[in-house]
Parts: C-alpha cells; structure tokens; sequence
C-alpha cells in the first residue's frame, strides 16, 4: 500500500459522542480547517448556554458592586458584554437590569443621606435658636445684677426695701436655672448631631461594605464558572471537527450517522498532500531472513493500467525489527518500507500521481528468489503473499 513516510496526523476525539454529519470519504483530498465530521451538540450547547448565563451575570454584578464599592455615578461594564449586547437581547437585558438596581440602590442610599443630612441641618439650626436664648438670658442676668447692685446701695442706707433685693436675686435664680437648661438642650443637640453624622457615616461605610462582599462574592464566581464556561465552549467547538492541514483522508472509522464514539476514539487521519510517500509491503515470516535494508524491489501500482504502467524499481528503508499482527486474520507479518526514487516515477504515465492508501505489489529481489508481498487498499483488507522463483 502507499502511505506518507510521515507526519500522519490521528484525528481523535476527546469527549465522544454521537455522529451527526461525515462530510468525507476514504481517500479524499481535503483543505486546512475543512470540516470533516459534525458531533451531535444539543448537550454541549445547553451546556454551554446555562454556563454563558451565569458567566454574563457574575460579569454585570460586577461592574455594578464595582462602581459601588468606589461611589461611581454609572456602571462600566466589561467590554466583552457591551460588544454583545449590541446583538444580543439577553446581554442587552442583563445589563438595563444591573443598570436598573443600581440606580435604585443609589436613588436608597442617597435619599437616606439627605434625611439625615436634613436632621443634621434641623439641630445645628436648634442649636442656634437656643444658643440666642442663652446670650438672652446672659444680658437679662447682666443687666438684673447692674439694677440689684444699685438697689443693693440704696438699700445699705435705708433708701429701698428689702423685698425689692429679695425680688431681684430671685429672678437672677430664675435665670440662672434657666441658662443652665438651655446649656443643657445644647449639649443634648450637640450629642445628636454627633449621632447624626456617625449614622451618615455608617451609612456610607454600609454602602461600601455591601458593595465589596457583593464584588467578593462575584469575583468567587466568577473564579468558579470561567473554567468551566471554557471547558464547555471547547467541547462544543470540538463538536466541529477539521482537518489540522492541507492533506487526504485516511482510515476513517465512522461511517454511519448516529452512530457512538468513544472518549479518545480515533475518527481518521489526515496525510499532508505533500508528505513524501512510501509503499508498504508485508513479508512473510519464513522469508524475513532473506530480506534487509537496501534491497532492490519491484513495485507494481495495481491502480494504475498494467500495459500503461510498468512496474517501476523501489529500495528497501526499513525493515521491522518485530513480528506484527493484523488485527482482523491473525496472521504474522513483517512490514518493509519501500521508497520509489524520482527517477523512476518518471517512468509512470503522464498524469499519474500516487496518494496515500493506492494498492501496490512489491517483489523484492533476493537473489536465486524474490518475495513478493500484495498490498491492496485500507478498504479491502485483503492480503496476498506469495514466494516466486527467478
């Protein structure tokens, strides 16, 4: 058989799952990243859905905690969420809701702020009007004393009467109780402001703190889903399967579709277009005493016409060191490599071309003997031996 030398590339696939398209046959030339073969990817797409979701949603409570934790006036989403919210309704949705609850938790934190600043602004206006009454009460005990201190001479000669003194050290009592109530009402004014502004301040550090546990928690989540949205988006591309290069189709394995493959499970390979090629021959085990490198051999390419095509001379590479077995027979065998030189592909007919998986026969030389090993393609799975005198 005709086969790359090398570079062969095993096509498998990781997951598995149920065959949905071939868009190949044995044998045809294929183009970089052409699609080969299609998986069935309802599950990996739900998948995939349900993990995009909780993805979009950690991303947009986010950028809401986010410009929370730092007093923002708006939300600055991801880029990768305004990019496809332009297309994409549920995106789109996401974001007004994000957008919606933080202009109500700001239009909540701001109005709460302007009740107490409001109070805040109500005692410190108390807190004048009393402080006026205590100046009041301060000039009426001033002026009280100045009348009490003249009465008092009077009355040291006999000129007022003693209830007069009595009658005004009881109103500088009287005021002077009353000063001391309205320091008081300020002191008590004082303590509620102090109140006031540490509710001001708790509030805002509440804000904060709620915004950076909410970011905290978006951030574990998001810790959480990234890997497994990437798991997902992979296996859902790999629902799609390519070919890794330029090339021919080569021992493909899925023919029906519907049909089961397994986790790793080789689906074909891929052989470069321009890969060289060797011919593979099998020898006998009674004859591989008589064979090794560098012998002559001649090849005959059973696709070509035999009146047309002459055999044409082909060297030995390589000859297996072990014994192998076919799979399907059970019969022993040695595997010969055989390169055909340039020369003498020349001698094909114009237009003749070799690709990988061509029926070949090999005879090689041996001297008194040649061995002679039938190769046919992949499909068959036929093999003929047989020894032939010179």
């Amino acid at each position: 058989t005709v086969r790359v030398e090398d570079n062969r590339k095993t096509i498998r696939h990781r997951e598995g799952g149920t065959v949905k398209a071939i868009l190949v046959k044995e044998g045809q030339r294929v183009k970089q990243n052409q699609v080969l073969l299609t998986f069935d990817e309802v599950q990996p797409r739900s998948t995939t859905d349900v993990l995009q979701n909780q993805y979009d949603a950690l991303l947009s409570q986010t950028a809401r905690f986010q410009a929370e934790a730092t007093g923002q006036q708006t939300v600055a989403f991801a880029p990768e969420l305004t990019a496809r919210a332009a297309t994409d309704p549920r995106v789109a949705g996401i974001i007004r809701d994000q957008e919606f609850l933080f202009s109500t938790r700001q239009a909540f934190f701001e109005t709460q702020g302007a009740v107490l600043a409001q109070k805040l602004q109500q005692l410190e206006t108390q807190i004048g009007g009393v402080q006026a009454q205590v100046d009041a009460v301060k000039e009426s005990d001033d002026l009280t004393r100045e009348e009490l201190a003249g009465y008092q001479t009077l009355y040291e000669k006999g000129y007022a009467p003693k209830t007069l003194i009595l009658r005004y050290k009881r109103t500088l009592a009287d005021l002077g109780g009353r000063r001391g109530q309205l320091i008081a009402e300020i002191t008590r004014l004082r303590e509620q402001i102090g109140e006031t502004r540490l509710q001001i301040t708790t509030l805002r550090e509440q804000r904060i703190s709620q915004a950076a546990e909410g970011l905290r928690q978006m951030q574990t989540g998001l810790a959480e889903v990234t890997p497994k949205l990437t798991a997902a988006r992979q296996m859902l591309n790999s629902a799609t399967v390519r070919s890794p290069s330029d090339g021919y189709v080569l021992d493909l394995t899925q023919f029906t579709v519907g049909g089961i493959v397994g986790p790793g499970e080789r689906l074909m390979s891929v052989v470069p277009a321009d890969a060289p090629l060797i011919v593979t021959a099998r020898i006998r085990p009674q004859d591989i005493d008589s064979v090794h490198d560098g012998m002559t051999a001649r090849v005959r390419l059973s696709a070509f016409n035999a009146r047309t095509a002459p055999p044409v001379n082909a060297e030995v590479l390589t000859v297996s060191a072990d014994q192998l077995v076919d799979e399907k027979t059970g019969v022993g065998y040695f595997r010969a490599d055989l390169k055909i030189p340039p020369a003498e592909l020349a001698k094909l007919p114009k237009g003749s071309k070799l690709t990988p998986g061509m029926p070949a026969e090999a005879m090689i030389v041996t001297g008194r003997r040649s061995i002679l090993s039938y190769i046919v393609s992949p499909l068959t799975d036929t093999i003929r031996d047989a020894l032939r005198e010179d």
